[in-house]
């Protein structure tokens, strides 16, 4: 019995099965936005355009708010985060000029093609998948599958990151806590705040 199950293990180990990685627990402010915006799928967040979600998702968390100053509205939500791999749920994407296109197969003679366009845009990460080239997002005032009667309800959609055009970008942010009481800064008196 014992050499069997030492048979098993090595098996297991060899096909690269071996003991499941223990899934690193995500910054307790991003669980926080992360459920705020999964527990509204499907209902307005305030006015319903696509910053109120971010700003109501952080100020639920308690996370700082962020001025929006910005008179082009390239926001700043949290702390820079560099690359897509490295994105949480939870973080916050601002979208300028952003065109996702591309066109995977699904078979041998079915393809599956997208077009997805956000001017300007502030999405919310759900899950990250493929190394960051697949990212899960939860935003609102977005068309989906041509239901305009849905644009200002939290939807979840799916961006491949890898098919974003030239000229067009997206940033990562992370949430990060409220600065001290005794150091207030302008950072502070973000939306809402």
């Amino acid at each position: 019995m014992r050499r069997s199950a030492l048979v098993l293990i090595i098996a297991a180990n060899i096909a690269g099965a071996g003991p499941a990685k223990k899934a690193e627990p995500l910054p307790p402010l991003n669980e926080k936005v992360a459920a705020f915006a999964r527990s509204n799928l499907g209902k307005p967040v305030g006015d319903g355009i696509c910053i109120t979600l971010a700003i109501e998702a952080l100020r639920d968390a308690g996370a700082r708010g962020f001025p929006l100053s910005d008179p082009k509205g390239d926001y700043v939500w949290g702390a820079p985060v560099a690359e897509f791999k490295d994105a949480l749920p939870g973080d916050i994407l601002q979208f300028r000029d952003a065109v996702f296109h591309g066109k995977r197969s699904v078979g041998r003679t079915r393809y599956v093609t997208w077009h997805h366009e956000y001017p300007h845009h502030t999405a919310i990460v759900a899950r990250v998948e493929q190394g960051g080239k697949l990212i899960a997002v939860y935003h609102q005032n977005v068309d989906f599958q041509g239901k305009e009667s849905d644009r200002d309800k939290v939807q979840e959609g799916e961006l491949r990151m890898d098919s974003l055009q030239p000229g067009g970008w997206v940033k990562i942010y992370r949430p990060v806590p409220p600065a001290p009481p005794d150091r207030p800064s302008d950072d502070d008196a973000g939306p809402g705040r």
